[in-house]
């Protein structure tokens, strides 16, 4: 990866798609919905109302089987959109990484995503929108 200036380049947004206008929620860019794909920590009592950035959470998911390679993956695209703009000074990808309710997959995944992107040079943040709001209980 390059090297980039000290400007945000990479913009990474978690959301839970069961909450009202999540979906509205998502910008033009890269948008990879974990929902459904990998174990859900809300099924386990002792994490439903905790966060992916609780160590605890964010080690059950990034332990289950396939995450590490979608977090690569994301990375790698994000990192591939963002060499693709002929002019660097206008670089910005954004990326939504969705779940059922915003807490636990998107959040762990995104913030290793993050992690990842930072290691090779890329300024990254992120943004959790629905880490806050109530659980959803049916998931």
């Amino acid at each position: 990866m390059t090297e980039t200036s000290g400007l945000t380049k990479v913009l990474l947004h978690t959301i839970g798609t069961l909450h009202p206008g999540a979906l509205q929620t998502i910008h033009d860019g890269l948008y990879y919905d974990l929902g459904g794909k990998f174990r859900n920590p809300h099924h386990d009592p002792a994490m439903r109302y905790r966060t992916g950035l609780d160590p605890d959470v964010r080690e059950h998911v990034l332990a289950t089987d396939g995450v590490m390679q979608m977090v690569e993956l994301i990375a790698e695209s994000a990192t591939g959109v963002l060499m693709s703009y002929a002019d660097s000074r206008h670089r910005l990808v954004h990326v939504t990484i969705a779940c059922r309710g915003g807490r636990h997959r998107s959040v762990a995944v995104a913030e290793a995503v993050a992690a990842y992107l930072r290691t090779g040079g890329i300024n990254t943040e992120v943004a959790h929108l629905h880490i806050d709001l109530p659980v959803i209980e049916n998931q």
